[in-house]
């Protein structure tokens, strides 16, 4: 059954307390009322998935790739039974708890996991949910920017997943990019550019932040872009410059 607000974090999906800013504006959330139907997600490889149980009405209310999966004359209209079997079961149950409560409820190790982080902003730009992702670019910034002066930047396999996963003029392109342009150990990485597999995207993108840069203020980390919150890195909804409209960032009772 989906979880409820007293439900143990490891039933359905992992709940708990979040450190990051949530996103600005979310979409307003549905009443309880309107959660009626329940739908089967199976998310992983054959052998290897795990079941998740969601409201129906909150996937397709948020997500327009589910409520077209679910519309129709689709299978997984006619059968309720949603396959996601090229993404990750952990990706997926941080995204169910957000669904009920807009908290992504990253717990232990998972605060600094870039690399479920970095999943989780590609999860929602696959399914179209942009609150899902601005909550992820602000998880990741706090898993890379801590307090002065240690700044984390990325690793090889971090860099590729995001820039394989993305186009062109990805939020999240723009934020790694923007870290090791304005953070980054850039002498030690020219080398690894040269003997590591990086992106050609990245590259590219790399050299034109650093070249458009220009100048950089004596006093850098304290006008770094991403220095207060992330939210020039968050995706927008259509014809809005902030969100799309105001609202609570739960599930109404």
């Amino acid at each position: 059954m989906p979880p409820s607000s007293k439900q143990d974090v490891r039933e359905a999906s992992r709940a708990g307390p979040s450190s990051v800013r949530k996103p600005a504006n979310p979409r307003r959330p549905l009443r309880k009322q309107l959660l009626r139907s329940v739908v089967k997600v199976k998310v992983g490889p054959e052998g290897a998935q795990e079941e998740f149980q969601p409201h129906a009405e909150l996937l397709s209310y948020y997500s327009p790739f589910f409520k077209s999966m679910m519309s129709g004359n689709w299978v997984e209209a006619q059968t309720g039974i949603i396959n996601l079997s090229a993404d990750d079961p952990e990706v997926f149950e941080v995204f169910q708890n957000w669904l009920y409560g807009h908290d992504l409820g990253l717990v232990g190790d998972q605060v600094e996991d870039t690399s479920l982080i970095l999943s989780l902003w590609v999860f929602g730009d696959k399914i179209q949910v942009p609150d899902f992702q601005n909550a992820a670019i602000e998880a990741l910034r706090s898993a890379v920017v801590p307090p002065l002066p240690h700044t984390r930047t990325f690793r090889l396999q971090d860099i590729q997943t995001a820039f394989e996963h993305t186009g062109e003029g990805s939020p999240l392109r723009k934020f790694i990019v923007d870290l090791y342009v304005w953070d980054g150990p850039l002498t030690g990485l020219m080398v690894k550019l040269l003997e590591e597999d990086y992106p050609k995207a990245f590259i590219i993108q790399l050299f034109d932040a650093y070249t458009n840069t220009f100048q950089r203020p004596k006093n850098i980390k304290d006008r770094r872009p991403y220095g207060a919150n992330a939210e020039q890195y968050h995706v927008r909804y259509p014809g809005s410059s902030v969100g799309q409209e105001a609202g609570t960032d739960k599930v109404e009772a």
